[in-house]
């Protein structure tokens, strides 16, 4: 474990020296407008904003662990993104941005009008020889050749307001058990230049009934942002921002109560410092109680960003007392063409105060992303993941570790994920994972084939076989997977058929035959909305577990 940051950081040093300059990236925002099964999600942006088949996509979620992705579909408004790893669970709303090559931008620029040649056998007008004096507005002799129109300042936009509006419920019952089940609705507005002078005022917050950690069933009003931002752009380079927002540069310190200092430099070298509260990551996102004090800096290789390194430092108090020292490393190397590379550490450092642990330093979270694609051939993609858990004051989950198991308490994970595309719009794929933990190992293996137009025009099927080996069970079967456009809506479909293996079981009860049925159906309604109705059910012998639920949201 002591010499896994020194290998990460080889590896990007390394792709970060092979790098050609091969043309800027541009970063458009966007955002996770709904979800789809088997760890994939649909964002807000698509064929207008020049978004392509294989583009690398980074979402940064409120936990502070960004995820990486690549865009599978695309549509005018809308694109389908497949996330590294399948198995986390991301949240609507949830902001990113997608890596779009300049050139491409470039090459869909209207063309400049050009006064035509004169017709053969005319009498063209005469024109003057002498040089016009240029107008106080028009090009001037040593200006730049792209014209001298100069770009709004952000002060001098019109203030303007983009956001959406949002409901849903979940009935979800899980054996003999309702807890699941909840009912929210909410906004996530965001208005520009809302004084005159260029900031940003950003809100979002829902309404939110639920059975809570505590097994009680409550309303919580939960507020997860509302900040205003000043500057950071290319006319001030000062950046400030004010209020409860995940932190831009370091999202792995986590959201802030309090305010964040930044400044850019003309090479895209980036630093800050923050200071404030962090909330917890509950149901009632309480504050006041861990108080933080952050700094870093964030080296990038060009403006584009596709290389870049960052160290940033976190010091925290729990109700005065010193709790954590947190120092996170990361790094990434985008080139346009050959490997893309992503990793972060977080190493804590222990003092005095901390008994749990014998060690001074701890790699508390490592994980590397290594994805390389080649056109109309296929693709492959590595992530590891290796987490501990650090010893605080702070209570933060899972709250089920105990001091004793917390000691020796970890979790490593590996997967590869291949694909290879056929003929006729077809892509044969296989995820292989691993893991490993203090007391157990397992793992899941899935090969299976996704063709396009197999049973109708604009749809997609897959067919797939799985193994899983969990911590008490093992699961063989055969999944099959259909979606696509229709006049009334996207419609996606899935079942699986499976067998389980129960470990410890008696033997009349420890093989059972699993089914699953899902369903999610995504139409517009008109309007700007459009919503999502979505059921799932898993009947293991005569043991039925459902949920069922619609998602309701308007953009403007």
């Amino acid at each position: 474990m002591r010499n896994e940051p020194r290998q990460l950081l080889a590896v990007l040093a390394t792709g970060a020296l092979a790098l050609a300059q091969d043309g800027a990236v541009e970063q458009v925002a966007l955002r996770v407008s709904s979800l789809r099964p088997n760890g994939a999600c649909v964002v807000d942006r698509g064929k207008r904003d020049l978004v392509e088949v294989g583009d690398r996509v980074l979402l940064s979620p409120r936990n502070g662990q960004p995820l990486p992705g690549t865009v599978v579909e695309v549509g005018d408004r809308v694109a389908v993104v497949e996330l590294a790893d399948p198995s986390v669970v991301i949240q609507v709303g949830t902001r990113g941005h997608v890596m779009v090559p300049g050139a491409r931008r470039a090459a869909a620029a209207p063309p400049t009008t050009t006064t035509p040649p004169p017709v053969v056998g005319t009498d063209p007008t005469p024109t003057s020889t002498a040089n016009p004096t240029p107008a106080e507005d028009e090009w001037q002799p040593g200006m730049p050749l792209l014209g001298t129109t100069r770009p709004p300042r952000p002060a001098e936009r019109p203030s303007s307001m983009t956001g959406r509006l949002y409901g849903s419920g979940n009935v979800v019952r899980t054996l003999n058990s309702w807890s699941q089940s909840f009912l929210n609705t909410g906004a996530d507005v965001e208005i520009d230049n809302l004084r005159g002078d260029g900031g940003i005022l950003r809100f979002h917050g829902d309404l939110n009934w639920s059975t809570e950690t505590s097994e009680n069933t409550g309303t919580d009003l939960r507020l997860y942002e509302l900040s205003y931002e000043h500057g950071g752009n290319r006319f001030e380079p000062w950046r400030w921002q004010v209020g409860r927002f995940l932190q831009r540069d370091m999202p792995e310190f986590g959201i802030l109560d309090g305010v964040e200092v930044g400044h850019r430099r003309e090479s895209g070298d980036r630093f800050g410092a923050s200071f404030g509260y962090l909330p917890e990551l509950d149901e009632d996102l309480e504050s006041f109680a861990d108080l933080q004090l952050a700094a870093w800096y964030v080296w990038n290789q060009d403006v584009a960003e596709r290389v870049s390194f960052a160290v940033g430092y976190q010091k925290t108090w729990h109700r005065w007392d010193a709790d954590r020292d947190l120092v996170v490393l990361k790094g990434r190397y985008l080139p346009l063409e050959g490997w893309d590379l992503q990793g972060a550490l977080w190493i804590d450092f222990y003092t005095a105060g901390d008994d749990l642990k014998d060690e001074n330093v701890e790699l508390s979270r490592a994980n590397l992303f290594a994805s390389r694609r080649w056109a109309k051939q296929g693709g492959l993609e590595f992530l590891f993941d290796h987490e501990e858990y650090p010893e605080l004051l702070r209570r933060e989950l899972p709250q089920s570790i105990q001091p004793a198991t917390l000691v020796d308490a970890h979790q490593d994970r590996i997967s590869l994920h291949a694909y290879v595309f056929g003929s006729e719009g077809s892509r044969w794929f296989t995820r292989l994972t691993g893991w490993t933990d203090e007391e157990r190992t397992g793992g899941a293996a899935e090969l299976g084939v996704e063709v396009d137009g197999l049973l109708q025009e604009r749809a997609r099927t897959t067919l797939a076989l799985f193994q899983v080996q969990g911590l008490a069970t093992n699961l063989f079967g055969g999944r099959i997977q259909h979606g696509g456009q229709y006049s009334f809506g996207r419609l996606d479909l899935l079942y699986e058929l499976g067998f389980v293996h129960h470990q410890g079981f008696p033997n009349d009860r420890d093989d059972l035959l699993q089914h699953r049925l899902g369903g999610l159906w995504t139409t517009d309604l008109g309007g700007g909305w459009n919503a999502t109705f979505f059921g799932d059910g898993t009947l293991w012998d005569d043991q039925l577990s459902f949920g069922i639920g619609i998602y309701v949201q308007r953009h403007f």
